[in-house]
């Protein structure tokens, strides 16, 4: 059973890597293509955006397919548009082949994490979600240092390469590792995108589409906010985002023990309380080595806390449609992560990278803000000592019997 997940997580891994790489070779690439940073940002945007926009027009496409195959088609799609972004002889041309990348990380997230909850017993998907949900976190720890190292030895063409070739080995262990699973429910994209009409679903989403909103904006272009400490330097740019990807790994692993454990509600605000306060540290302790150690650490750790209580939020509002809120949290995810693009491309052209922090922190307080509110009009199931949590465990159950 852990080899089954770990190769989910694996996938993960490598589409998080591919997305989150950018942020340690912006650099590189703007040179390469004679661009400013801030429209070599728009490489995130633009796969942020397809992602979103595609991923229920293609889960809708391939409902009746086993998820078996919807995860290969997706790795292979993935493999051929980072092989086209490698290749890619302009600006235009790599903006066309981030949109088929995403197309197959599109296919594959929703996938992988509903095919986790079928993997296992009820009282253990929390971790599951968990568990698959760290294949992101170790991008973070392992994928962006090793990918930005990467590109400064040789070029930011081989990390695509090795994405490349990564995923041909994971779509091998899918294809051999995995039982059979069986598709998604059959069904239609006005039906699929029905739970938008449930005020409490909207709710939850726009919490998500503002957590990655203000934590990408300054993720994205991480290196020159961070340019007073690593003085261009990719080495120490690399350390730093070790201490970040740590820290979000250990998030990741408490999360969703604690979201079984105490409900949603307390993991959630206790995460974004800490985002906040972990990015709006940056500007103020971002010019020293260990003072942009703390703020990452502490951002690292509360960022990535938030992501499983955010999917138990979600099935707990509207069990009933389970992998659909999956699949459209992964939307709105993508959705903020696109906008920070735009966001921190703004706040570099007419304010400077120092401010981005401040930028970031401000959307994330807005979640936090949000959060606060829907749970204290109890438009969101809230877990309290005297009933039973909305657990990721229980409320996740929904995913398997509708698998």
């Amino acid at each position: 059973m852990r080899l089954r997940l770990a190769v989910l997580a694996l996938g993960m891994f490598i589409i998080g890597t591919d997305n989150f790489v950018f942020a340690g070779i912006l650099d590189s690439v703007a040179d390469d293509f004679g661009i400013p940073t801030s429209a070599a940002g728009q490489l995130v945007t633009v796969f942020s955006l397809a992602f979103a926009l595609l991923s229920p027009v293609l889960a809708t496409l391939t409902a009746g397919w086993s998820r078996n195959r919807v995860l290969l088609c997706a790795l292979v799609v993935f493999s051929i548009g980072n092989a086209a972004t490698a290749l890619a002889p302009n600006y235009p041309l790599m903006l066309l082949s981030r949109v088929v990348a995403a197309a197959g990380a599109a296919l594959y997230t929703p996938n992988a994490a509903a095919s986790a909850t079928m993997l296992v017993p009820a009282e253990q998907r929390g971790r599951a979600l968990s568990a698959v949900s760290g294949g992101l976190a170790a991008a973070a720890i392992l994928g962006v240092p090793a990918g930005t190292w990467l590109a400064g030895r040789n070029s930011w063409q081989w990390v695509m390469w090795a994405l490349v070739g990564s995923t041909a080995v994971v779509a091998a262990a899918v294809a051999t590792a995995l039982p059979r699973l069986a598709p998604g429910p059959a069904v239609g994209l006005r039906q699929r995108l029905r739970p938008l009409r449930d005020s409490r679903v909207l709710a939850v989403l726009g919490v998500t589409f503002l957590i990655f909103l203000g934590a990408f904006t300054v993720y994205t272009y991480i290196g020159d906010v961070l340019r007073p400490v690593t003085d261009g330097r990719g080495s120490v740019l690399a350390q730093l985002l070790v201490v970040y990807g740590i820290a979000g790994g250990v998030g990741t692993f408490i999360a969703g023990r604690a979201t079984d454990r105490f409900g949603t509600s307390a993991v959630l605000i206790t995460g974004l309380t800490g985002l906040t306060a972990g990015l709006l540290l940056l500007p103020v302790t971002g010019d020293t080595y260990p003072g942009a150690v703390v703020a990452l650490a502490v951002w690292g750790v509360a960022g990535w806390s938030v992501t499983v209580p955010q999917q138990a939020r979600l099935l707990g509002a509207a069990p009933e449609h389970g992998p659909l809120l999956i699949s459209l949290n992964s939307a709105a995810l993508t959705l903020g992560v696109a906008g920070s693009g735009t966001l921190g491309a703004f706040g570099i052209e007419t304010l400077d990278a120092s401010w981005l922090g401040l930028i970031g922190g401000a959307a994330t307080g807005a979640a936090l803000l949000l959060a606060c509110t829907t749970y204290l009009r109890g438009r969101i199931p809230v877990a309290a000592a005297a009933a039973p949590p909305v657990s990721v465990g229980t409320a996740a159950s929904a995913l398997r019997d509708r698998g």
